[in-house]
């Protein structure tokens, strides 16, 4: 071998022994870098802990098992969130923007198979709170290009017996383009990023005291979401509803078929949060409601539409809703010793545009829905309000066509005793009014309108009552030229009772004053 090549061989394997003793010191001061950062510069209020670290120094690789970190409050060592995750693998690090941009570059961070606990009454909020530059001091910038989450479960809770608010099960998130530095942290939204994607099979939410809501399957990716079986269920049944309650409560049963949102946008606006979408369609939902009257009347105040939408505590923007193929029944008990009367509503379509509190006057809200009432009978309504005015303003319009007076029956015998006959053949009725009072033109045409008065078993007619009754009663709408009688008729809005309440009393009052009136304006 000559002097040449042995000198040669000698310098290749000197560089070979010294490049991989700078990639084991290098892993070495990487793993300690990473050991200190998380045993010295997380907050006193973090802790965790792992099962080992390894780091393949080619790749720029960090692997962190089976790690364990636990968020309690500042003032106190109570723990109110709990994170456990079976790998965090920290991929491609950039050692040169590291050193030279002096900012921490990363490709991908992967997070398999956490389990995040959040335990909300555990949240002790102090004074200095609100003026918290966030959970870590970011001595560096932070870029991630690409954020994987798989197979997560997500548990909430509170103090209250059946203590689990929120629960995603199975849940993937991808989010790209990832930016946090020091002053992005100080937001109420402490994290910039660019696309993102969530899917989950299925979600629980606790809606209240009395109803949840589950979703079998979720799906958003950037700005548009779909939601597949939504439900929300009063918890207990009927019976157990009305034994626990002390004034009246609505006993719901909605299934969704799916919702579709697209144009999703959110975030934070000088600290507020607004949430906005172009369009959102809801197909075929179907909703139960049942209301026991035996229980004491809710005295506490309703508002209209316009107030709710107006007095959210975030700003909302939805540009228009449409519903599809709809349907409400709602069933009503009024007597003991019966399951009470019902109404329903099918075939549903409905149109919404400019649902929000962010839209400035002129623009109205306009609510367009059609459909049948029992069964046969079409319907079609507008509705039409300003969020900005206070006073609460607002104009309806509905047309109703032919009803047989039979099919109230399954309503008014259980509920008021009264059986009718005969048919409406058309109604037009517009509401002028506001959060205290209304004004109602009604046009009706009818035929062959009888009363029958029944006793309180609801088995056999009370004949005086019911003669009575009828001579008030104009048995046709002919007697009219146009064969419409008309009426106008004014309301007082009892605040304590729903919107559908005022509007019915409305429609009650016109019909009452165009069939026992003398049929003019």
């Amino acid at each position: 071998m000559s002097k040449t090549l042995k000198i040669t061989l000698t310098t290749v394997l000197v560089v070979i022994l010294l490049f991989f003793s700078s990639l084991v010191l290098t892993n070495i001061l990487i793993k300690n870098k990473v050991e200190k950062f998380l045993l010295t510069r997380l907050p006193s209020h973090i802790t965790q802990h792992h099962k080992g670290i390894s780091l393949h120094t080619l790749g720029g690789t960090i692997t962190i098992n089976d790690l364990v970190v636990q968020i309690a409050n500042k003032k106190d060592t109570v723990v109110h969130t709990k994170i456990k995750l079976e790998k965090l693998i920290v991929q491609n690090v950039s050692y040169w923007d590291y050193l030279v941009n002096s900012e921490i570059h990363i490709e991908t961070i992967k997070i398999k198979s956490p389990d995040l606990f959040y335990y909300s009454q555990n949240v002790h909020k102090t004074l200095d709170s609100t003026h918290s530059s966030g959970p870590l001091k970011l001595y560096k910038p932070v870029v991630l290009d690409d954020l994987q989450i798989d197979s997560a479960n997500l548990y909430i809770y509170d103090n209250t017996l059946d203590s689990l608010m929120l629960y995603v099960e199975n849940s993937a998130v991808n989010i790209s383009n990832i930016k946090v530095d020091k002053e992005i942290i100080k937001r109420r939204l402490p994290v910039e990023f660019e696309r993102y994607s969530v899917n989950a099979d299925s979600v629980f939410v606790k809606a209240n005291a009395y109803e949840n809501v589950t979703v079998s399957d979720v799906s958003i990716i950037d700005n548009r979401a779909v939601l597949n079986n939504l439900s929300l269920k009063t918890k207990l049944s009927k019976t157990a509803l009305s034994h626990k309650i002390k004034t009246e409560r609505d006993h719901f049963d909605l299934k969704v078929n799916s919702i579709h949102i697209d144009g999703i946008d959110f975030g934070f606006d000088t600290r507020k949060l607004f949430v906005s979408s172009a369009f959102i369609k809801i197909e075929t939902p179907e909703l139960n409601i049942f209301r026991d009257k035996l229980v004491a009347d809710d005295m506490s105040i309703k508002y209209l539409y316009s107030q709710s939408l107006r007095e959210l505590p975030f700003e909302l923007t939805v540009d228009s809703i449409k519903i599809e193929k709809g349907a409400i029944k709602y069933r009503e008990k009024v007597k003991a010793n019966n399951q009470g009367g019902s109404i329903a509503l099918g075939g549903l379509s409905a149109n919404l545009f400019n649902v929000s509190n962010t839209y400035k006057s002129p623009k109205q809200t306009k609510i367009d829905v059609s459909g049948f009432f029992m069964e046969t009978t079409p319907f079609e309504s507008e509705w039409y309000f300003d969020v900005n005015n206070t006073n609460d303003d607002f104009n309806f319009k509905m047309t109703i066509g032919r009803l047989q007076a039979e099919r109230l029956n399954r309503f008014t015998e259980p509920n008021l005793k009264v059986r009718l006959s005969g048919q409406t053949n058309k109604i037009y009725y517009t509401i002028n009014g506001d959060n205290r009072r209304s004004k109602t033109d009604l046009r009706v045409n009818y035929e062959d309108f009888e009363i029958t008065v029944l006793n309180k078993y609801g088995n056999k007619k009370k004949w005086l009552l019911s003669t009575v009754a009828n001579l008030f009663v104009s048995k046709n709408s002919d007697d009219k030229s146009d064969n419409f009688r008309e009426a106008t008729v004014e309301v007082d809005r009892d605040k304590t009772k729903s919107v559908f309440n005022y509007i019915w009393l409305n429609l009650s009052k016109g019909l009452l004053e165009s069939i026992t009136g003398n049929g003019e304006k």
